[in-house]
């Protein structure tokens, strides 16, 4: 699911079109570049007239047809009555006043695209593991959100997301679980909700008490918050990313960083789950190269639920790895990752009760 953003030369700093990239994979495209190929297979289009000049529309204007099939918003001011003609003239279009509140621009934006991932969800998903799924999607959405808006984290939703997921893993297991999260349409979502109820479940297997198993599920929420800060459009590419785009995805514990440091509302061990699941025990690993000894128990255990998961979930441009190897991969990493947690994971996913769940695929 794709939407085009069309504006008349760069995207002036006001628009609020320039947050979108970060919720909805999203190409920006000049009035008078628009056509069938760069249009593509767009699901909807939304159109800045902020700054448009008259040769900008004429071009748009001739060229309306290659947008004309999906649905359009125009983004103007009321105040101003130019572009209020101009949306007019352009013809079947919905307009949206630029000043009202992002939120409304986000809920219409899933309104149009059919985005919603809870109307994806198998039918046969248990009542827990559904509840779970859409609180946990919610905070996601909230939690960008705030990122983007520089609102406070909501803490209590996710407090009460990590509870929820919890008491469904109890009660319907990981399996579950997995069969819903397979079913959003967005890879860097899938990614927190798979890691978040691995790190809960393994946090259980590990005897932890259910304080700690919560804040390790709200940790695999907030884990990749940094990445909140890179278009989705690199985040879900379908394929290989060029070196550009992977040296900015690498730096995403470090945009973590800059956006929890001043959150006083966040705990600490969360902030240091999403800061630090990239180091290894044996100080090769980023941002900081940390050793060991200053590595707590919740951020190794959120760094091997994290590569398990990176390893064997499925990408446009990499097949996924067998639970049995990727477990192989990892012991093979020896120093780096707390083996004493990758042996109870590999018992874990590996043992008669749960083997079948890392291919688990969802119910018809």
């Amino acid at each position: 699911m794709e939407i085009v953003l069309i504006s008349d030369g760069p995207l002036s700093l006001d628009s609020p079109v320039r947050k979108l990239p970060f919720f909805f994979p999203a190409r920006l495209i000049d009035m008078d570049k628009v056509s069938p190929h760069t249009v593509g297979e767009g699901k909807l289009a939304i159109v800045e007239l902020l700054g448009s000049t008259d040769a900008g529309l004429t071009a748009l204007k001739s060229s309306w047809a290659s947008i004309a099939e999906i649905p359009v918003i125009c983004l103007i001011s009321q105040k101003n009555r130019r572009e209020a003609v101009q949306a007019a003239a352009l013809g079947k279009t919905k307009t949206m006043e630029r000043d009202a509140p992002f939120a409304l621009l986000l809920k219409e934006v899933k309104v149009l695209t059919g985005s919603d991932p809870n109307a994806a969800l198998p039918r046969r998903t248990p009542e827990d593991t559904a509840a779970a799924y859409r609180n946990c999607n919610a905070f996601l959405e909230s939690l960008c959100f705030s990122t983007v808006e520089g609102a406070k984290i909501r803490v209590k939703l996710m407090n009460e997301c990590a509870e929820d997921l919890l008491f469904a893993l109890n009660r319907d297991g990981l399996s579950s679980w997995l069969s819903a999260v397979h079913t959003h349409h967005s890879e860097t979502y899938r990614h927190s909700l798979r890691v978040a109820g691995l790190a809960g479940m393994l946090a259980k297997q590990l005897g932890w008490d259910d304080e700690d198993c919560a804040e390790v599920v709200a940790g695999g929420l907030v884990h990749d918050i940094g990445k909140m800060r890179i278009p989705l459009t690199i985040l879900d590419k379908k394929s290989k990313l060029t070196n550009e785009e992977r040296a900015l995805v690498d730096r995403h514990p470090v945009f973590g960083r800059d956006i929890l440091k001043s959150r006083l509302e966040v705990p600490a061990d969360i902030k240091r789950m999403a800061i630090q699941h990239h180091e290894f025990l044996d100080g090769s690993g980023y941002p900081n190269g940390l050793p060991g000894e200053r590595i707590i128990p919740k951020v190794r255990l959120m760094t091997v639920c994290d590569i398990y998961t990176a390893l064997t979930e499925e990408r446009p441009y990499c097949e996924s790895v067998p639970a049995r190897s990727a477990i192989s991969m990892m012991k093979d990493m020896g120093a780096k990752l707390d083996q004493k947690m990758v042996t109870r994971l590999a018992e874990m996913m590996l043992g008669r009760e749960m083997g079948a769940v890392t291919r688990a695929a969802p119910a018809a």
